[in-house]
């Protein structure tokens, strides 16, 4: 089969995808991503085909990127932010999608490309199916929901407040999907339609039952465990080898590609959190402008790869995005989450739930005595770290691309 990928997304939404693309170039399929354009090369690399959409790096390190990862403290004035964005960046993920449907047997999406793919499947008549990273469909299982209101029962309130949670999402793509809807001569979606639209789609979900135990009001979900992308490393930056060779195992603090208006300001914050809390820390600086070298007590890197840097660190310390999410858990190192927007509070609700982590802290009330407070807590709690330890063993045992290939395949056949 020929088959569309896309994945609409900072690099967090953007890596698993690969991983499902190689796995699915492996199975004998034709695969082309829809991704930043800022991904080009990365894609490329691991021979899939390409077609580029907005640059996402430039996306959220604009003055609407950085507004909505600094909108922890207020709802509203993060889906007026989502809103922004895809008024002004919609046309350009709309484009990508509409060229590559008439080269596709297949199309697979991304949550945020859903409405989009869903479009051009409905106008093609090419299949698509959703590939979900994050359990974001209305459900009475509180603990696979993204906004519960009893988020340890199973209650009909729980999929109310999941629909709502639904309907708020729809109103942030509804303009940008509508264009390209009345683009392609469809009649435009409401609220109503988009959603019976979406649950009946076929979705494949790269999450584990570990974490996200499958709803039994989600008839069209396969649960496959999360998809990994273990990418062979060259030699790891020299001052890094060094820092975790000097002493214990350190702390791994990193936001991803959360933006931030004032980077130096967060570093020396961590810089105070880890002094106080006495432990050493590696800080992945991300898509922040920020300098790279060690002290004694941190190790600032721009990046490094998750599946070799973590079981190497006594803890994760993170934004919560899926993806690292998943790597951390995998390593089987207690965690905490600093969610800054999306599905970063539901993943650093369900780390603390399951016991193999600490109690999540907002973005916005992040400072260096809360911080060092659970930094402390990480260290200190021997019954968080041997949970940890006992979940990475069964994620590792999961062959979660391996399986999501199986489910996509069984859409059309091979």
């Amino acid at each position: 089969m020929r088959i569309t990928i896309a994945a609409i997304g900072t690099r967090g939404d953007v890596q698993p995808m690969i991983a499902l693309g190689k796995g699915l170039r492996a199975a004998g399929h034709e695969v082309t991503m829809i991704a930043g354009s800022n991904f080009r090369g990365w894609v490329a690399g691991h021979g899939l085909g390409f077609f580029p959409t907005v640059d996402m790096e430039a996306l959220m390190n604009s003055d609407k990127g950085v507004a909505w990862s600094e909108s922890s403290d207020n709802p509203m004035k993060q889906i007026r932010a989502m809103r922004d964005l895809m008024s002004e960046y919609g046309q350009g993920m709309i484009d990508p999608v509409q060229a590559s449907t008439a080269a596709s047997d297949l199309l697979v999406s991304s949550f945020s490309a859903q409405p989009l793919v869903q479009t051009a499947s409905e106008r093609s008549g090419v299949p698509w199916v959703s590939a979900m990273l994050q359990p974001q469909q209305a459900t009475r299982s509180g603990p696979a929901s993204i906004m519960p209101v009893l988020p340890r029962s199973t209650s009909f309130v729980n999929r109310w407040s999941g629909t709502l949670a639904e309907r708020i999402v729809w109103s942030i793509a509804a303009e940008t999907t509508n264009r390209y809807r009345g683009q392609v001569g469809l009649p435009p979606h409401d609220a109503a339609s988009w959603l019976r639209a979406s649950r009946g789609a076929r979705a494949v979900m790269g999450m584990s039952r570990e974490v996200v135990p499958p709803p039994p009001d989600w008839p069209n979900a396969t649960f496959t465990g999360f998809w990994f992308l273990d990418e062979e490393t060259g030699p790891a930056a020299e001052p890094l080898v060094s820092f975790l060779k000097a002493g214990p195992p350190p702390v791994y603090i990193g936001f991803g590609s959360m933006s931030d208006r004032a980077p130096r300001q967060t570093l020396e914050l961590i810089q105070d959190a880890v002094t106080r809390s006495g432990q050493r820390a590696v800080v992945a600086a991300g898509w922040g402008d920020l300098p790279t070298g060690a002290t004694p007590e941190v190790c600032v890197v721009k990046s490094a790869p998750h599946h070799w840097l973590f079981p190497q660190v006594s803890a994760v310390v993170h934004h919560g995005g899926a993806g690292t999410t998943a790597a951390g858990l995998r390593a089987g190192r207690p965690t905490l989450i600093v969610p800054h927007m999306s599905d970063q509070p539901y993943w650093g609700r369900r780390v603390h739930e399951l016991g193999v982590g600490v109690k999540p802290i907002p973005r916005h009330k992040l400072t260096a005595a809360t911080l060092a407070a659970r930094l402390r807590q990480l260290a200190s709690d021997g019954a968080s770290r041997e949970r940890a330890a006992a979940m990475g063993e069964k994620i590792r045992a999961e062959r979660g691309v391996e399986a999501a290939v199986a489910a996509i395949e069984s859409v059309r056949g091979r």
